[in-house]
């Protein structure tokens, strides 16, 4: 296998860790972003491994993502951004720029990322970006004028919009932009992580129960995301929802094309 320049969202823990570890194992060159500096230095310690960086930044703050973003593009080429960072926040919170940090954070980052990066991706000649959403997109329906959930503002429902938008990014990329970079999403499953950490300790004590009883292990939810981003099997796949190493069917609203197209044009315009 070619070594590959990898950048992981959210490596520090989690899902993005077991990532972290698997290209490990296949000797790429990683770059971990994340926004806990402890968290990343604690990560370079533990792992020891030469060709593993860590670029701290707040993925749900723009100006620090347009830093990321310039500090990044001195790379000679990306070949796989993999955008797994996200975050459930039960009462409503926004950035500095005043924007709803789930969609700030679970949609924006990777939109922002995607975009801002494409000129190193088609540099290499299999540049891939690879998208962590969620089954959990089917719980809800997409209201185009409230992106930002400040209508009956809901945690879950905004995690939920937010893996939503996600895959209609994912199959809005290669018709809106034209380039030789591929572009695809994933369920990773219902996972045993320290996703939603960040809230309550109530929160945390009943989703912890529940991760125990229905979850899956982390390193089970990795190997979808590392497929897609290594292997020479889905070197020619775009466009694409994936479980389990299979394409899916996603919800019926992130087929609608019209919508699709709008939520980019909105993104566009928040990034802007």
């Amino acid at each position: 296998m070619i070594k590959k320049n990898v950048i992981v969202t959210g490596g520090t823990d989690g899902i993005g860790l077991a990532i972290v570890k698997k290209l490990m194992d296949q000797n790429h060159n990683i770059f971990v972003i994340g926004k806990n500096a402890i968290k990343g230095n604690n990560l370079l310690n533990s792992l020891n491994y030469s060709n593993l960086e860590f670029i701290q930044c707040d993925l749900s703050e723009k100006n620090e993502v347009e830093n990321l973003i310039k500090k990044i593009k001195n790379f000679k080429s990306v070949d796989s951004l993999i955008n797994n960072a996200g975050a459930i926040f039960l009462k409503r919170t926004t950035n500095n720029n005043g924007v709803e940090k789930t969609f700030a954070l679970n949609h924006l980052s990777y939109f922002h990322l995607s975009l801002g990066l494409l000129e190193l991706l088609e540099k290499s000649n299999d540049g891939r970006i690879i998208n962590v959403a969620s089954n959990a997109h089917k719980r809800y329906l997409l209201d185009i004028n409230d992106l930002e959930n400040s209508i009956n503002y809901g945690g879950w429902k905004a995690y939920c919009i937010s893996k939503l938008l996600n895959i209609l990014f994912t199959y809005s990329f290669n018709k809106e932009i034209e380039t030789k970079v591929k572009c695809n999403c994933l369920h990773p499953g219902f996972v045993n992580s320290n996703f939603g950490n960040n809230n309550s300790t109530f929160y945390r004590f009943f989703v912890n129960i529940i991760k125990e009883l229905l979850a899956i292990n982390t390193e089970k939810a990795s190997i979808t995301p590392v497929y897609l981003a290594t292997s020479n099997d889905a070197i020619n796949t775009s466009g694409k929802y994936f479980y389990n190493l299979k394409e899916k069917i996603s919800s019926k609203q992130s087929y609608n094309n019209a919508l699709a197209k709008e939520v980019w044009q909105k993104s566009l315009e928040y990034i802007k």
